[in-house]
């Protein structure tokens, strides 16, 4: 072997190496440090949702082994509408949080978390369930308060979040009527 094919070679190697690591530095400082989830979970091991808000409590099951979601109705249970539905359980398998405010909450009704607003429980194939309380908005409005049952910490979510995820509870994702598809494509 040639030795300046060698030379070239080994040069060529220390080019893309450092570029790398240039690469993999700079994205790490790019990352946003300190900002937890409320909790972290596999989306597709989630089993079980239940969200409560403004008085109503609406229950979404998957069947053991299946992908469909139901909603559980009195009256037995509904295949949620897949145009409304997709995405819901991958916003609740790790809700980013925006700030951690207090490691211990003085006053919870003071961020009207006593009672919450909204009560969220999220159960995984395991039977773990994960359960968080969203209280007030923030002054700014931009913001809502937030507790993960059993943790003492205080923290804000983004409103638009929270506002989709009340709507569950508000606005279930049901199958349109025949009617209405009709309506909804004129």
């Amino acid at each position: 072997m040639n030795i300046r094919l060698t030379i070239l070679l080994v040069f060529v190697l220390i080019l893309f190496g450092g570029a790398f690591l240039w690469f993999q530095f700079n994205a790490e400082k790019e990352r946003v440090p300190n900002q937890p989830w409320l909790y972290r979970l596999d989306d597709g091991s989630i089993v079980h949702i239940e969200v409560s808000h403004a008085g109503k409590t609406v229950n979404y099951d998957k069947k053991p082994g299946g992908t469909t979601w139901y909603i559980q109705d009195p009256d037995g249970e509904t295949a949620v509408f897949l145009e409304k539905w997709s995405g819901t359980p991958l916003l609740l398998s790790g809700p980013r949080v925006n700030r951690l405010l207090r490691d211990t909450i003085d006053d919870p009704a003071k961020y009207g978390l006593d009672p919450p607003l909204s009560a969220i429980k999220v159960t995984e194939r395991s039977g773990l369930v994960y359960e968080f309380h969203m209280g007030g908005r923030t002054p700014d409005g931009e913001n809502q308060y937030t507790r993960l049952v059993g943790n003492p910490k205080l923290f804000t979510v983004p409103q638009i979040w929270a506002e989709v995820i009340n709507r569950l509870a508000l606005e279930p994702p049901y199958p349109p009527e025949e009617g209405d598809e009709e309506a909804d494509a004129g």
